[in-house]
């Protein structure tokens, strides 16, 4: 991935996000055409898919054929990983490999390579740029703190170059570090924006001054959202997306819902199998439209969100959507009064590759984890080693089980949620 390839790409969607509706959907068919015929002739998993329900590429289209291919499930990404999904002739150890944070239960590989990533960060880029962060801004992100710190050519310029804050640490210090800098642009998890602003009111005082503010990874609940904004006296941002597809939407300055980037995603809203009417919410199916190394058409993400065909005062041609509100109980208090983050869990098992885990507080000072691993027989080593991992991170007076599953069960709603508080949190 050269730093030009990302350049040019950013250079066309600073543009086409203005072009009309119906330039976006010219567009979004051709590419849609394009990978469809690809995966049918080069993926084994959508060859099988296809044949199963006998449809060849010239039976889809455009854009509303789609509903003639199967869905693709998270089990179905894992069950092909990587010889049934993965471009044949892709060196996977030549590429960018993000790991899924788990928040349904399930972590995936996915893989992404030069020109897939050129077009992903390019994407993630176009949404900061579009509402008002300049090259030269002092950005602070909170993010995980094995995230790499090496940075780019242009960055030691000082072009777009983030100063990482680890999310584990008290927000105490994480405002005290920011203000050693007072950054321009707070950028990262919005559940740990979110336990800035709260800790900054509490105190009474406040030295930070972000110009903007970007929450993204996590649903935003009107609540987190309006105490952020109240903080800083300002209107933050909040962006949608996934590893699976990258940056996917975001809010503009008129927040008017969140524009859908057309020309990487097909996004559609399904319930019972079908889309659902405007203003209605239905489960986010995604089909990427740029990543050929691993394809991932309708592939059901998990999350709900409420199409609108309504037009945003911006003028951009980029379609609407709606999102609906995260959930309080996927906060966790502990003993010494750290309220955590849901993220921060995903962080802390991500290095055991689990297939699914579930963690559920039963009290502030005990927390149970199911797990389950795809093929393997989990050891007691291994458990221990869980457990001492999460006990040096969060503290040594927490009492940790651990249950050994081979599936994590599923919530009413058909739904396996990661992290679940039963303990009233004193917010």
């Amino acid at each position: 991935m050269s730093n030009l390839d990302i350049a040019f790409n950013l250079f066309k969607l600073m543009k086409s996000q203005w072009w009309t509706r119906e330039e976006l959907e010219n567009l979004q068919n051709k590419k849609f055409r394009t990978i469809i015929r690809y995966a049918y002739e080069n993926i084994p998993l959508y060859h099988k898919k296809f044949k199963r329900v006998n449809i060849r590429p010239e039976d889809v289209k455009t854009t509303s054929d789609l509903k003639k291919i199967p869905f693709l499930t998270k089990d179905d990404i894992q069950n092909s990983y990587p010889y049934e999904i993965v471009s044949p002739g892709i060196d996977i150890n030549k590429c960018w490999t993000p790991r899924t944070s788990g928040s349904t239960g399930k972590p995936l590989t996915i893989v992404y390579d030069k020109n897939a990533e050129s077009f992903e960060k390019a994407s993630a880029i176009r949404p900061n740029l579009s509402t008002g962060q300049r090259l030269f801004d002092k950005w602070v992100v909170i993010t995980s703190p094995n995230h790499t710190k090496k940075k780019k050519w242009f960055q030691k310029f000082g072009f777009f170059s983030p100063n990482y804050l680890s999310l584990f640490e008290y927000p105490e210090k994480q405002i005290s570090i920011m203000e050693t800098f007072n950054p321009d642009i707070i950028d990262g998890y919005s559940s740990s924006i979110f336990l800035i602003a709260k800790k900054i009111k509490e105190n009474g005082n406040r030295n930070l001054n972000p110009r903007i503010i970007y929450g993204t990874s996590e649903m935003l609940s009107k609540d987190m959202r309006e105490l952020i904004n109240f903080v800083f006296n300002l209107d933050m941002f909040d962006q949608f997306g996934c590893v699976e597809m990258g940056r996917t939407a975001w809010e503009c300055s008129e927040h008017a819902g969140y524009h859908i980037d057309a020309e990487a995603v097909i996004m559609e809203f399904i319930k019972d199998g079908e889309n659902v009417s405007q203003g209605e919410r239905g489960e986010i199916v995604y089909t990427n439209l740029y990543n050929y190394s691993m394809p991932l058409i309708r592939y059901k993400i998990g999350d709900v969100g409420i199409p609108t065909d309504e037009k945003c005062p911006c003028g951009r041609g980029l379609p609407l959507m709606k999102l609906l509100e995260g959930r309080k109980d996927a906060f966790i208090q502990l003993a010494n009064g750290k309220i955590l983050s849901p993220i921060v869990w995903t962080i802390l098992l991500r290095p055991y590759q689990l297939k699914q885990f579930k963690v559920i507080q039963e009290a502030k000072n005990k927390i149970k984890i199911q797990i389950a691993q795809s093929g393997k027989n989990t050891n007691n080593e291994l458990l221990e080693t869980i457990n001492n991992s999460i006990r040096a991170s969060l503290g040594r007076e927490i009492a940790i089980e651990i249950e050994v599953k081979d599936e994590i069960p599923r919530e009413h709603s058909g739904k396996v949620r990661s992290v679940i508080s039963k303990v009233n949190i004193d917010w």
